[in-house]
C-alpha cells in the first residue's frame, strides 16, 4: 500500500496525460477533413423537410 502511496503523484500526471492524449484523438476524429460532408449532413436533419430524401453521404 505505501508503494501506491509513493506513486500517487506520478499516477496523477499520468491520468491527466492519458485524458489530454483522448481528448486530442477525438478533436482528430471528428476534425478531420474526410468526414466533413459526413457531419455536415448530419448537422442538416433537423432543418430537413419530411418530403425531401437525405443527401448521399460516402
Amino acid at each position: 500500500m505505501q508503494t501506491l502511496i509513493d506513486n500517487l503523484p506520478a499516477l496523477r500526471t499520468l491520468w491527466v496525460v492519458w485524458f489530454f492524449v483522448l481528448f486530442l484523438g477525438m478533436l482528430w476524429f471528428v476534425l478531420r477533413p474526410s468526414k466533413k460532408r459526413h457531419f455536415e449532413s448530419k448537422a442538416d436533419i433537423p432543418l430537413r423537410d419530411d418530403d425531401t430524401p437525405p443527401p448521399p453521404t460516402r
